[in-house]
């Protein structure tokens, strides 16, 4: 298989990992090369855990394709040709070749491996090696759960995973496909692992480094998508005390700050370390690129009142998402997940849980949300159903071109509805719904990884 390392680990920590650490590396599973030497020091780890940050801030992933990949995917938003960009998600036209998937398989692989470099250091324990040491657990979480729900089969009838990834070259490196069930207890065990490293004393305060909070955030979207209502309502519920959703009159400034509203983890993106011309800004706003349009079905759903509608743009039939990502130089963070998402996490897992003081405080903390956001028709108490079904609404209006939505469809067994956009740019290949379960719902794995890979089994769809 190809090796994922070009230099050994000493001397990309002497070049800078935290800095550079994309130019250097170059992807597979197998992680097949030795690094010749060991983390000798706490900043030598740090420098490792900054690396698997690093490699999450490439374009293909929280750069701009992993962020606007599933919303072009879901109803929520298309391409509309412009450069050419965002088409094969659109229409929902992947092949073994396709540079999405194999971009989004290659880069979490490189963030697990310097994940595991982290994991795997011989330094004694100290609180900041264990702190370091439970980043790079969480990290490792995060990329696999991010894989999982891309190229496992849990959504299209199957019950194949993804190969889960401890080592850094030992042991098996031509890794198998293990099922759906046991890679999710994986992810779970290892956000453990890290809330149980992580001291909250020593976060930082700094949403773009995996810190204790995260942990936690992410623990509550874990066990959200695993229908581990209970604990996804305990982990939100560590972390909530305190948070007021942002205003009304507040909101359009919060995200053009460049840090969003609330943001807990989110990738760092400055003047001079950014993907440029390749940023979420020039993908979603009317620039030379500006691909990826919001529908009108997704604008229509909004009260006329909402404060977030204005980080929308209209002119004529074109609708657009201008105020979440504002720089065209790309600088503004991508936010990975906000307290707002928390909230509606707990909100979800109480409604799923389905008592009826749950489904009380479930219709409550939508509608402090959306009476926050400057509405003032407040969702009303229903059945479970329909508690479910406002939940599902009100997340996608707060996290709309997030690249939440194709996933909270899947989540909850919907279809992927059609929208049509007749004039504006490309539509589902199938030109109807794509029904839940069916195989187009999975990616494919890159041709490159079953080439390099004997143990390696291809999804269904893409195997004729």
């Amino acid at each position: 298989m190809k090796n994922i390392f070009k230099l050994t680990l000493a001397l990309l920590v002497v070049a800078g990992i935290s800095t550079g650490c994309s130019d250097f590396l170059e992807p597979s599973v197998d992680q097949n090369k030795p690094t010749d030497t060991a983390i000798q020091s706490i900043d030598d780890l740090n420098s490792v855990v900054l690396g698997a940050h690093d490699f999450m801030n490439s374009t293909g992933l929280y750069g701009r394709d992993f962020v606007a990949g599933p919303e072009a995917m879901s109803d929520n938003a298309f391409s509309n040709q412009n450069s050419g960009r965002f088409i094969v998600q659109s229409q929902f036209n992947f092949t073994e070749n396709s540079g999405y998937a194999e971009t989004i398989w290659d880069d979490f692989y490189e963030a697990i491996a310097a994940a595991n470099i982290a994991i795997g250091a011989e330094l004694e324990s100290t609180p900041a090696v264990d702190y370091a040491k439970g980043q790079a657990y969480a990290i490792r979480a995060f990329a696999h759960m991010q894989l999982l729900l891309n190229f496992g089969q849990q959504f299209s009838g199957g019950t194949l995973g993804i190969p889960y990834i401890t080592t850094y070259n030992e042991g098996n490196l031509l890794p198998a496909r293990e099922p759906v069930a046991d890679i999710w207890n994986k992810i779970g065990a290892d956000f453990e692992q890290a809330a149980t490293l992580m001291d909250p004393s020593l976060d930082a305060g700094n949403p773009v480094f995996m810190n204790h909070t995260a942990v936690k955030a992410l623990q509550s979207r874990y066990y959200l998508y695993t229908a581990e209502f209970d604990a996804a309502i305990a982990a939100a519920d560590a972390i909530l005390p305190g948070y007021t959703p942002v205003s009304a009159a507040n909101l359009a400034a919060a995200w053009a700050s460049g840090s969003g509203p609330n943001a807990i983890f989110e990738m760092g993106f400055t003047s001079t370390n950014n993907v440029g011309n390749n940023s979420l800004a020039r993908i979603y706003r009317d620039t030379n690129y500006g691909d990826v349009e919001a529908t009108q079905d997704l604008y229509d759903a909004y009260d006329p009142n909402d404060a977030r509608l204005d980080l929308f743009s209209v002119e004529g039939d074109t609708i657009r998402i201008s105020g979440k990502y504002v720089d065209e130089l790309g600088s503004d963070n991508t936010r990975i997940i906000r307290f707002a998402e928390v909230w509606l996490n707990k909100a979800e897992a109480l409604a799923r849980r389905g008592g009826a003081a749950d489904l009380i405080e479930a219709v409550d903390m939508i509608n402090t949300l959306s009476t926050a956001r400057g509405v003032n028709d407040p969702y009303t108490y229903g059945t479970q159903a329909q508690v479910i079904a406002d939940v599902l609404a009100e997340r996608r209006l707060e996290l709309a071109f997030e690249g939440h939505r194709l996933f909270d469809l899947a989540r909850h067994e919907l279809n992927i509805p059609y929208v049509s956009v007749p004039g504006r740019g490309v539509n589902f290949m199938t030109n109807g719904p794509i029904p839940f379960g069916d195989q187009m719902f999975v990616l494919p794995i890159p041709q490159a990884e079953m080439d390099a890979n004997s143990s390696m089994d291809q999804n269904p769809y893409y195997t004729n």
